[in-house]
């Protein structure tokens, strides 16, 4: 009779342990995260063995496949003639990927989304870093936006550009009555319609314009050249294609 009931005793707790199993395994599991970096721009992606990959000074590119989460990040500033074949890379991803669907996350940040390809986009730009995240899933947007950090030396040196250009402005008025009229011109109007040093003038060899969403444009030029600026008229990235 003992051994009947330490039987009966025992089955009853395997069935416990069993139930509690089985309802651990159904409830949903949190999500791990890690942080990753690119060029002093740092967010929150899943957990994953993708690593950043530099492909050169100004052109980096994060790819999770296991997730399906790719970011882009490419630096129009200070480029030289071997970035022309990354920009032209970074601008046809980004204008292939690019939706005309919008939506918005809780800080009213706007991304792309198009529900034939259950892909969300979203294109931004920090001091000339062209920052380009395309997912699959929408909560994963929403994290990476959400976790968007910018490392203290590129804010830095955003308010070190505002002040030399500010300085330069201030300097160029002082110095008017002494500075020809062309000069004048050049410190007040658009960057993209600045000639440049060889005499090349954009004004003459533009084509067409097209609009690609939150004030920037894409011109084209008659060469095959292309500029994409944003609506005060600075040159975020260029190349030819």
């Amino acid at each position: 009779m003992r051994t009947k009931n330490v039987l009966i005793i025992v089955i009853i707790i395997l069935a416990i342990v069993g139930i509690g199993l089985a309802s651990y395994m159904l409830l949903p599991q949190e999500e791990e995260y890690k942080n990753i970096s690119m060029d002093g721009i740092t967010f929150e992606v899943k957990n994953s063995t993708a690593n950043v990959t530099n492909t050169t000074a100004n052109y980096y590119i994060y790819n999770d496949t296991e997730n399906n989460i790719t970011v882009l990040l490419f630096d129009s500033e200070g480029m030289g003639l071997d970035d022309f074949d990354e920009a032209t890379q970074f601008a046809a991803v980004r204008d292939a990927m690019q939706m005309d669907n919008k939506e918005q996350n809780s800080n009213n940040t706007t991304y792309n989304y198009s529900q034939t390809v259950n892909r969300y986009t979203y294109l931004t730009n920090y001091t000339h870093k062209n920052l380009f995240i395309i997912t699959q899933d929408k909560g994963d947007m929403e994290h990476i936006i959400n976790t968007i950090k910018i490392d203290t030396n590129v804010a830095n040196n955003t308010t070190e550009n505002q002040t030399n250009n500010t300085t330069s402005s201030t300097s160029s008025s002082s110095n008017s009555k002494k500075s020809s009229s062309t000069t004048q011109k050049s410190s007040t109007e658009r960057e993209e319609d600045k000639i440049t040093p060889d005499g090349w003038n954009p004004k003459e060899h533009e084509t067409s314009r097209e609009d690609m969403g939150d004030g920037y444009e894409k011109v084209h030029y008659d060469d095959g050249y292309f500029r994409v600026v944003d609506k005060k008229g600075n040159i975020q990235t260029y190349g030819y294609g």
